[in-house]
């Protein structure tokens, strides 16, 4: 019981049956503590209630356990069913695959700050049904590049201005900075043993370097797929950002120069919805990630992800055999 308590926390708040046998454990326990009156029954899963959320705490503290926030006590429905939609998708992605040889690092509803950030009509237009990125024209992006120009494997020869540099500059230009909050990001690290002996960088604030990146984000409106154009490019920002100031040289090539994968998914409900939205993003052209080569946009769906067999022993090999790939930065014209 007390493994199934801990599972509750602030960025995964609802768990169904589902979810619950997913994660590796029994799904009886939910109908126990529900009883108990440890948890409630919501948009056909299970929140903690404010005795669970004491229960918690007590296990926590029996166990030695740091506190982690259970957040807040969810009585919408609509939020508890989009909050056990995100937490399935999670749990599935997480055992998609397995990293071996390394270690994987995965978060929830992450949030990254974003400078510049941009009003959201100012990353991209539509011209003639294809998606423009206009992001790079903009006076504060302009002044960003000109301001922080050392960028690929040259710049490791000189100091990253981390974020004590972005700072000074979101200050000097009076910009505020911006938020992009993904719902699932694993950092992959393969051959953990070997890498950790690499020097650490100190403005690696995000703690990318010598790892494959996945940013996850579910497609909750699969008839506004433009409602997603923001957070590409928000997204295209923050890549940036890593490539100029906090892991200028280091982001995309490890310390053995070998490539970085940086890999952007969308997860729709069904098959048929990961159709659509393919063949959607697909004619809305390749600046969806050409102004921040090299990324992939891959797709996969809960249909996908619940009836994968096999578990993959890499990122790389779920990432080949298991999803769609949208857009690459080797097929210009579409695969």
């Amino acid at each position: 019981m007390e493994n199934i308590l801990l599972l509750f926390t602030e960025k995964l708040p609802v768990w169904d049956e589902e979810t619950i046998i997913t994660a590796g454990e029994n799904p009886e326990a939910l109908h126990v503590l529900t009883e108990s009156g440890d948890l409630m029954p919501i948009a056909s899963g299970y929140v903690l209630t404010p005795k669970g959320v004491r229960k918690r705490e007590l296990v926590e503290n029996e166990l030695y356990l740091p506190h982690t926030p259970s957040g807040e006590i969810i009585i919408d429905s609509f939020r508890a069913h989009d909050m056990l939609e995100l937490n399935r998708m999670t749990q599935f992605i997480d055992r998609a695959f397995v990293t071996d040889w390394g270690i994987k690092e995965v978060t929830t509803l992450e949030n990254f700050p974003i400078m510049p950030c941009l009003p959201d009509d100012k990353y991209f237009k539509f011209e003639s049904g294809k998606v423009k990125a206009v992001w790079p024209d903009s006076p504060e992006v302009k002044k960003f590049l000109e301001s922080f120009p050392n960028s690929g494997v040259s710049a490791r020869k000189f100091p990253a201005p981390g974020q004590e540099g972005l700072d000074k500059w979101a200050k000097d230009n009076n910009l505020r900075y911006g938020s992009l909050i993904v719902d699932f990001v694993l950092r992959a690290r393969a051959d953990f043993n070997h890498y950790k002996n690499y020097e650490q960088l100190n403005s690696d604030k995000y703690k990318f370097l010598d790892a494959d990146r996945l940013f996850i984000q579910r497609v909750r409106d699969i008839n506004k797929p433009q409602n997603l154009l923001p957070f590409i490019g928000k997204l295209h920002i923050f890549l940036t950002e890593q490539r100029r100031i906090f892991l200028p040289g280091w982001f995309d090539i490890d310390h053995d120069e070998n490539e970085d994968w940086i890999l952007l998914a969308f997860v729709t409900d069904t098959e048929a919805e990961l159709e659509t939205f393919t063949k959607t993003l697909q004619s809305w052209g390749h600046d969806l990630i050409d102004p921040v080569n090299p990324l992939y946009i891959l797709g996969s769906s809960i249909e996908r992800l619940r009836s994968q067999r096999e578990q993959k022993r890499t990122i790389y090999d779920w990432f080949q055999e298991e999803t769609i790939r949208i857009m690459r930065p080797d097929a210009p014209d579409g695969e």
